[in-house]
């Protein structure tokens, strides 16, 4: 740890980002998803690839669910920074 991979991981993120249709990125994967579980992240990701469509979901399962549907065929940048 500390030795500078999330902030390449984001300079990288940043460079290539325009070339995307969809993009996000997602830090403290593994912390946040321990402390609050997976779908406060799903939530997360939904908001940024539908910034201004507000989709509820109520579990996980409808989560993977929307997520599969929105990113179908979408040129898609995705970065889960510290991932267990």
């Amino acid at each position: 740890g500390g030795v500078g991979k999330t902030t390449i991981a984001k300079v990288l993120y940043n460079r290539f980002a325009a070339q995307f249709m969809i993009t996000s990125f997602l830090a403290n994967v593994r912390e946040d998803s321990k402390s609050r579980g997976l779908l406060p992240l799903q939530k997360q990701l939904l908001n940024d690839i539908l910034p201004r469509r507000k989709d509820f979901i109520s579990n996980v399962d409808e989560g993977i669910r929307m997520i599969k549907d929105r990113l179908c065929f979408k040129k898609v940048l995705l970065v889960l920074d510290d991932v267990d």
